[in-house]
Protein backbone atom coordinates (compact mmCIF):
# COMPACT_ATOMS: atom_id res chain seq x y z
CA UNK A 1 0.00 0.00 0.00
CA UNK A 2 1.23 3.65 -0.50
CA UNK A 3 2.03 5.78 2.04
CA UNK A 4 0.43 9.04 2.39
CA UNK A 5 0.76 11.91 4.50
CA UNK A 6 -1.46 14.55 6.28
CA UNK A 7 -1.18 17.53 8.32
CA UNK A 8 -1.65 16.65 12.20
CA UNK A 9 -1.63 18.92 14.98
CA UNK A 10 -0.62 18.14 19.08
CA UNK A 11 -3.92 17.62 21.58
CA UNK A 12 -3.57 17.86 25.08
CA UNK A 13 -5.82 14.87 26.73
CA UNK A 14 -6.69 14.87 29.95
CA UNK A 15 -9.45 13.14 31.88
CA UNK A 16 -11.80 15.36 34.48
CA UNK A 17 -12.90 14.07 37.94
CA UNK A 18 -15.65 11.89 38.74
CA UNK A 19 -16.17 13.01 42.33
CA UNK A 20 -15.67 17.16 42.15
CA UNK A 21 -16.28 17.54 38.20
CA UNK A 22 -13.22 20.08 38.53
CA UNK A 23 -9.87 18.68 38.70
CA UNK A 24 -7.56 16.96 36.43
CA UNK A 25 -6.00 13.18 37.09
CA UNK A 26 -2.69 13.17 37.77
CA UNK A 27 -0.68 8.90 37.46
CA UNK A 28 0.41 9.27 40.72
CA UNK A 29 2.73 5.59 40.92
CA UNK A 30 3.81 3.33 37.92
CA UNK A 31 2.27 1.15 35.77
CA UNK A 32 1.80 -2.04 37.35
CA UNK A 33 2.90 -4.70 34.50
CA UNK A 34 0.92 -7.64 35.91
CA UNK A 35 -2.69 -5.67 35.17
CA UNK A 36 -1.45 -2.63 33.01
CA UNK A 37 -3.16 -0.35 35.79
CA UNK A 38 -1.96 2.75 36.47
CA UNK A 39 -3.01 5.34 39.68
CA UNK A 40 -4.28 8.68 39.00
CA UNK A 41 -5.36 10.74 41.98
CA UNK A 42 -7.50 14.10 41.55
CA UNK A 43 -5.54 17.41 41.67
CA UNK A 44 -7.71 19.18 43.56
CA UNK A 45 -9.74 16.97 45.91
CA UNK A 46 -7.97 13.84 45.94
CA UNK A 47 -10.11 11.27 44.77
CA UNK A 48 -8.06 8.08 43.25
CA UNK A 49 -8.85 6.36 40.32
CA UNK A 50 -6.77 3.75 37.85
CA UNK A 51 -6.58 3.64 34.70
CA UNK A 52 -6.63 0.71 32.21
CA UNK A 53 -3.92 1.03 29.25
CA UNK A 54 -3.75 4.53 30.09
CA UNK A 55 -2.39 7.55 31.98
CA UNK A 56 -3.32 11.23 31.98
CA UNK A 57 -2.57 13.59 30.91
CA UNK A 58 -0.76 12.60 27.86
CA UNK A 59 -0.22 13.85 24.31
CA UNK A 60 -1.86 12.49 21.24
CA UNK A 61 -1.86 13.49 17.54
CA UNK A 62 -5.30 13.87 15.17
CA UNK A 63 -5.62 15.22 12.04
CA UNK A 64 -5.88 19.63 11.52
CA UNK A 65 -9.14 18.48 9.64
CA UNK A 66 -10.35 16.22 12.44
CA UNK A 67 -12.72 17.58 15.21
CA UNK A 68 -12.02 17.11 19.04
CA UNK A 69 -14.06 14.37 20.33
CA UNK A 70 -14.90 13.47 24.07
CA UNK A 71 -13.67 9.93 24.09
CA UNK A 72 -14.74 7.19 27.40
CA UNK A 73 -11.89 6.20 29.03
CA UNK A 74 -11.15 3.21 30.59
CA UNK A 75 -11.27 3.40 34.19
CA UNK A 76 -11.75 0.21 36.68
CA UNK A 77 -12.77 1.90 39.46
CA UNK A 78 -11.67 3.33 42.84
Amino acid sequence: MPEIKRKVMPVEVNYVCDKCGYGMMQQTGPTNKETGENPHECMICGHNMTFKGVTYPHISYMAEDDNVKSVQARHVGV
